[in-house]
């Protein structure tokens, strides 16, 4: 993708319709297995149309939270959110910059990073993990996902979903190939009427850097992270205390 484009603005319009409910269980599921108290504050790195962020923040009310998230059609969505919830937006800063530029000063106890942390080229890794390490208190705790993708490999076409919208059915898919070091994703988003014609198509594209666990525990830890047991909450999570 060239400088400028947002590979994520095709899927942001149908994300939360096809993926919302999964994020937010799963980012509550997680805050009940860390069993950590969150007094501080929160920090979501990628933090897409909101729905893990706003699922967190009902399990931790009043904390200040800071959502990064540079993709103009998914802060769209987010914005929707949080117009929708006063008091929600009242306590949240969005940050419309790539996780390598965020700066925030020590604020939270908890940062989560959640089906993101693929994207971040390989270069930019280190410094994005100590910028969360300096968004932490002392103790503070990092839960991201633990890689799925070790390496490139060919990815066969599935479906992800389907969703109702009155008498149309939106129907997420997504396939993928190696790309050199990277991997190549598309997703498309087909809208049919009811009697199953297509109505609309739309389709987004964007890579991935595969690494293993092992690699993404090391740069944890060298950025000064200790890296505690994952755990395993609709997929491993790893665990890293400042």
């Amino acid at each position: 993708m060239g400088a400028g484009v947002d590979g994520y603005a095709a899927a942001a319009q149908y994300y939360d319709l096809l993926h919302a409910e999964r994020s937010a269980a799963r980012a509550s599921a997680l805050l009940a297995a860390v069993g950590s108290e969150v007094t501080h504050g929160v920090l979501d790195l990628g933090a897409g149309t909101g729905s893990a962020l706003a699922a967190l923040a009902a399990e931790v009310p009043e904390v200040p939270i800071v959502a990064v998230e540079p993709s103009v059609g998914m802060r769209t969505a987010l914005y929707a959110r949080l117009a929708a919830d006063p008091a929600l937006r009242a306590r949240t800063t969005v940050l419309p910059e790539n996780a390598e530029r965020f700066t925030v000063a020590e604020f939270a106890d908890l940062a989560v990073c959640l089906d993101t942390s693929p994207a971040f080229p390989p270069p930019y890794r280190p410094d994005i993990w100590e910028r969360v390490r300096d968004a932490l208190v002392p103790g503070g705790l990092f839960l991201l996902d633990e890689p799925r993708l070790t390496e490139p490999v060919v990815q066969q076409p599935r479906e992800l979903g389907r969703a109702t919208v009155g008498t149309h059915t939106v129907v997420g898919s997504v396939r993928g190939e190696p790309a050199g070091q990277r991997q190549w994703w598309e997703y498309r988003y087909t809208v049919l009427d009811a009697e199953g014609e297509v109505v609309s198509e739309a389709e987004t594209e964007f890579y991935t850097w595969p690494v293993t666990p092992d690699e993404l525990r090391e740069e944890l830890t060298d950025a000064g992270f200790v890296v505690k047991d994952g755990l395993d909450v609709g997929g491993p999570v790893i665990q890293a205390r400042r």
